[in-house]
């Protein structure tokens, strides 16, 4: 083996990997300093210290000393070198990289895929096409692991090899490997590898795997007690609290999270939207903190939390006079109102507030279900999204959505105000509740599995088994239950002995947001987190946490063993992949959206333009996973009749006032 000869600052991240893996290495701060005291026959790495300012400049006479002493070398974004022309640094979008030859032999095959995120990237132009070789390109690429349809006509050379010379040149820093939070990690350990073996001639050469930046909490076989679920909720809980629950200039809030994008320092940024959805949701997970640790600045959050949806016009419309009378803006001072968000508005906010024992939000709670009824057609489907523009102006202009017979198969937008509605009925015995909820659920389960599914089919299965627990909760019959064991028995077809259970698409035609069709529509919509049917990501954003507040809600109304179960073995698999990152204390506690359980990593195809593979969404996610941890720990359901006398007070009048 040859001396690996390194001219960096110490603390280079490929420099301290080949240090513990044992590796003859040294290292300089200068190429002249570098060749002078290299062994011939070394292999010299010269890395990029000041990226994403352009590094060293590389000049064709000190080339020629180290190519005399038959030195290999690598140069790493370099500000120019001889026979190429360097232009000024671009910032990847939704470029990837892909192995472009075979220069990384079977244990990296061409067409493979790697991320560097929002890396930097130097367009080189060769003189001469002929003598430099591409072994690595930056492209915008559809696939999973591997660019399905190759490579498109544009792309940035990343690793070029010079023909004539044993030199290596690349477009970015490769090297930042930990601080970069590349992916995936073992496709990366397997390229510099082969990149150290070419460098020191040895083709026996090891490089010991690293410790991520962000990393999951646990290895997949790791033991999961009740203990790990209570620390699990209590790190999710302290997560809310120091990076999600903000106090705005109009008043306390729940961020959304944390964007997908990592960029170059493997930072991700704080999405600043105080959405009603996430902020609700945010209040269940401060009630249940309460309950469970009683911490008081926690109750008071999830009241201020509450407070803010309930009684700020930010939120909630309070005009009786108006059509949009007791919906819920989708985020602050936004008359946008999704039916699914303002289900998840309603399910936490109920909930909290019997954790709360308090009853000063049931009213306009009750006036919110009662205005999402009155926009449901007559077979209890509802637009996927109205507007304050979409309403007749007088008063009674909600009842043109009421007499509508629209079908909308999409569990995702409908099923979750069915749950709400059934639990309404439960909660006052209102019949037009249960009637317009189970007629759509009928209609749903008689078209199952034809529907029209969002970013997968395994995500609609997900979603049902709220309202299908639910409806059984209150009308125990065989064919509920068979409704419900259908479901159940299909999303656990794609449950894995790790816990996680897969992302499937159904028929394209009835997809809204399949996987990229091409590489032209790789980042321009929302889209599936895998590319076929068969790649290992378990979609935490869409699936895993919904299919967790379902399965909870399922068993414990059947007591099945079969879902009890399955139940235990999500909750498991949920507390092994819960993120430790102690540099990026950003993530520390969270959830991630895609979880590949093969690589046992955060890594999916992050084709999706706005919520992509790494992105930690505060409410979805986060929210549901942390409060149906605490639901376990508590021995509690979210399903409860400890409101009704409350709710049953305010309905005779807001049944006369909205409904006639």
């Amino acid at each position: 083996m040859s001396q690996l000869v390194f001219v960096c600052q110490p603390n280079n991240d490929l420099y301290n990997c080949v240090l513990q893996s044992g590796l003859d290495a040294v290292c300089y701060t200068s190429f002249t300093e570098a060749i002078a005291a290299g062994k011939p026959g070394a292999g010299i790495l010269l890395l990029a210290d000041d990226y994403p300012v352009a590094g060293t400049d590389i000049d064709a006479v000190t080339l020629q000393a180290a190519l005399r002493q038959k030195m290999r070398i690598y140069v790493e974004y370099p500000t120019a070198y001889p026979g190429i022309h360097i232009h000024e640094a671009q910032v990847a979008k939704h470029e990837r990289i892909v192995v472009a030859s075979d220069f990384f032999a079977d244990s990296l095959q061409q067409s493979s895929i790697l991320s560097a995120h929002s890396c930097w990237i130097l367009p080189m132009r060769p003189e001469s096409d002929s003598t430099f070789r591409r072994h690595l390109v930056s492209a915008k690429v559809a696939g999973y692991t591997t660019a399905v349809y190759g490579l498109p006509n544009t792309v940035q050379p990343l690793l070029l090899e010079a023909g004539d010379n044993p030199v290596l040149i690349a477009a970015t820093k490769l090297s930042a490997v930990v601080r970069g939070r590349y992916a995936p990690i073992e496709a990366w350990r397997t390229l510099w590898q082969q990149l150290l073996r070419w460098l020191a001639q040895d083709e026996q050469l090891l490089l010991a795997p690293w410790e991520p930046a962000v990393r999951p909490v646990a290895t997949v076989d790791a033991e999961i007690s009740p203990a790990h679920e209570a620390a699990a909720f209590k790190q999710v809980t302290d997560w809310f609290d120091r990076q999600i629950i903000a106090d705005a200039y109009t008043g306390i809030g729940a961020l959304e999270g944390f964007s997908s994008a990592i960029d170059y320092q493997g930072q991700q940024r704080l999405l600043g939207t105080i959405r009603a959805d996430c902020t609700a949701e945010a209040a269940l997970v401060m009630a249940y903190s309460w309950v469970i640790a009683r911490n008081p600045a926690h109750q008071l959050q999830a009241r201020q939390l509450l407070d803010r949806i309930w009684f700020s016009s930010d939120f909630f419309h309070a005009d009786p006079e108006k059509p949009t009378y007791g919906l819920v803006n989708w985020y602050e001072r936004a008359p946008i109102f999704y039916g699914d968000d303002n289900a998840r508005v309603l399910l936490p906010s109920i909930a909290a507030a019997v954790l709360l024992n308090e009853v000063k939000w049931n009213e306009r709670i009750l006036c919110c279900l009662l205005a999402n009824l009155r926009t449901s057609g007559k077979l209890g489907f509802r637009q996927r999204s109205l507007r304050d523009t979409s309403f007749p102006s007088t008063a009674d202009g909600w009842k043109k959505f009421f007499a509508e017979e629209i079908i909308i198969l999409s569990p995702h937008y409908e099923c979750y105000l069915w749950a709400c509605f059934l639990w309404a009925y439960a909660l006052t015995g209102y019949e037009p509740f249960l009637q317009r909820a189970k007629r759509a659920i009928q209609i749903t389960m008689e078209a199952y599995p034809k529907w029209q599914w969002t970013n997968g089919l395994t995500q609609e299965m997900a979603r049902m088994l709220l309202p299908l627990a639910y409806l059984l909760r209150i009308e125990d019959t065989p064919q509920h239950r068979q409704w419900l064991r259908q479901i159940t028995q299909d999303l656990m077809a794609q449950m894995q002995p790790s816990g996680a259970i897969y992302e499937l698409m159904g028929p394209r035609e009835l997809g809204r947001y399949p996987s990229p069709a091409s590489n032209e529509q790789y980042g321009t919509n929302e889209a599936s987190i895998i590319q076929n049917n068969g790649d290992p990501a378990c979609d935490l954003l869409y699936t895993a946490n919904y299919a967790f507040l379902g399965l909870h809600e399922a068993a414990a109304v059947t007591q099945d063993a079969t879902l009890l179960a399955a139940e235990q073995q999500l909750a498991e698999f949920l507390c092994r992949i819960q993120v430790s990152a102690p540099k990026h204390p950003y993530l520390d506690g969270a959830w991630m959206r895609s979880f590949d359980d093969q690589l046992w990593e955060y890594w999916g195809s992050s084709a999706d333009a706005g919520w992509g593979a790494w992105c930690a969404e505060a409410g979805w996610t986060n929210s549901w996973i942390a409060s149906v941890l605490a639901m376990r720990l508590t021995n509690q359901t979210l399903f409860s009749t400890t409101m009704a006398q409350s709710m049953q007070e305010h309905l005779p009048r807001l049944v006369d006032q909205m409904m006639s």
